[in-house]
């Protein structure tokens, strides 16, 4: 059995987003088991109780560790998280670059290790879109900003890795 943990929002100040990718997953696994061993609403809110030792039926009432149980228990039982079709890493120099340097704050302890590329580019997307709202300008999402916002997002990270005495290359 794999006991690998299910992959983690990297930036700390994220909650939100870790909460929303975490019921995703839920969701996910739920639909999963309703079509494989057709399970039943009932069922469902069963195993949210019987896993968490709680009287909660609905996951969206579940504390951050009881989530992490239950997706492990469906892991347990089968359910395995794939990657979006199409979901590939950012392969610009630029990108390539903000990877490295998150990975440098990962080692540094400032942020949770990504479990991959992809993983990683959520992270440093999420990160950007934070940044927006300063010198960077507006961000949808990373594979569409240009340049210049790229450059920046890039000398806010180095600022960032000089503060938490990551190492930067």
């Amino acid at each position: 059995m794999n006991t690998k943990p299910f992959p983690k929002v990297a930036a700390p100040s994220s909650w939100d987003a870790t909460r929303k990718l975490e019921l995703g997953l839920i969701h996910i696994a739920k639909a999963f088991f309703e079509k494989r061993d057709g399970m039943t609403r009932e069922d469902y809110e069963g195993v949210i109780q019987s896993v968490t030792r709680t009287r909660k039926t609905s996951a969206a009432l579940l504390t951050h560790a009881e989530r992490n149980l239950l997706l492990q228990h469906f892991k347990a039982q089968g359910f395995k998280v794939a990657a979006k079709a199409g979901a590939k890493p950012l392969i610009s120099p630029q990108h390539k670059k903000l990877r490295a340097m998150w990975y440098s704050l990962a080692e540094a302890g400032a942020v949770e290790r990504p479990a991959s590329a992809i993983a990683c580019d959520q992270a440093v997307e999420a990160w950007a879109k934070r940044q927006a709202h300063g010198k960077v300008g507006q961000i949808d999402a990373l594979r569409f900003a240009d340049s210049n916002q790229l450059h920046k997002l890039i000398e806010e990270m180095k600022a960032w890795c000089v503060r938490v005495k990551a190492r930067i290359d």
